[in-house]
């Protein structure tokens, strides 16, 4: 049995942009700091969680408290609903993304998890509006952990219980930030990049052997699941 890890910002979804406004005035709004959308890209470890912790130790020099990371949850998924009544343009799939997710991914012989930087409630959001069927699938979300490998690492052994499998055959994971690729370097994992153009060429400089622009050719893209190799930091 074959695993594939989908990341969904920019991998399934093409809501990286909307999620950046979005968390950026939601921590504004339940902090009364205001942050500019992107100004963590230089946070040591790029989830909700990790990126919460980042900020509240540069403006007020400590932790967050669960109640101050819940309240930004909510802040956050109450935004995202409120721009996706505005434009579900905001929400749209990576081209071919849910029929690949929800139909092709077991037709092809492998089993599939979700591994995301996000909080499951807003993740969830998401996938609801580009009509991703995450029902029923394992994850590892930013409750996990701050760094991408403890998401991961919860994806991976939510799947063992899930599939009922000590070990899988491989495992892939599919991303389109350097970070998963550092991620699954770290881990040991194949990895395949989700993006064209200059994105493309950031993924290939972090060490993407394998990158899609999207899932529009469905065998590229199973024929690069089959032949990928994990990246070397």
């Amino acid at each position: 049995m074959k695993l594939v890890i989908f990341d969904i910002d920019g991998t399934l979804t093409q809501t990286s942009r909307v999620d950046e406004i979005c968390f950026a005035r939601a921590f504004s709004d339940t902090h009364g700091v205001n942050v500019v959308a992107g100004q963590w890209i230089s946070c040591p470890h790029v989830s909700d969680s990790g990126v919460t912790q980042h900020l509240f130790q540069y403006h007020f020099g400590r932790d967050p408290h669960d109640h101050e990371s819940s309240a930004l949850k909510r802040r956050l998924v109450d935004l995202l609903e409120e721009h996706h009544g505005m434009d579900r343009s905001y929400f749209a799939e990576i081209p071919r993304a849910a029929e690949t997710f929800n139909h092709l991914v077991d037709n092809r012989g492998w089993v599939k998890a979700i591994a995301t930087g996000c909080w499951q409630a807003s993740a969830e959001m998401k996938l609801r509006a580009a009509s991703i069927n995450y029902q029923g699938v394992p994850g590892g979300f930013a409750e996990d952990g701050v760094a991408r490998e403890s998401i991961v690492g919860a994806a991976i052994s939510r799947s063992r219980n899930h599939y009922r499998r000590e070990n899988f055959d491989c495992i892939v994971s599919v991303g389109d930030g350097v970070w998963d690729v550092k991620t699954a370097a770290r881990l040991g994992l194949a990895f395949v990049g989700v993006g064209s153009g200059a994105r493309a060429e950031m993924l290939r400089e972090a060490g993407a052997k394998r990158v899609i622009p999207d899932f529009e050719d469905a065998d590229h893209f199973f024929n690069c699941l089959n032949e990928a190799e994990a990246p070397q930091l």
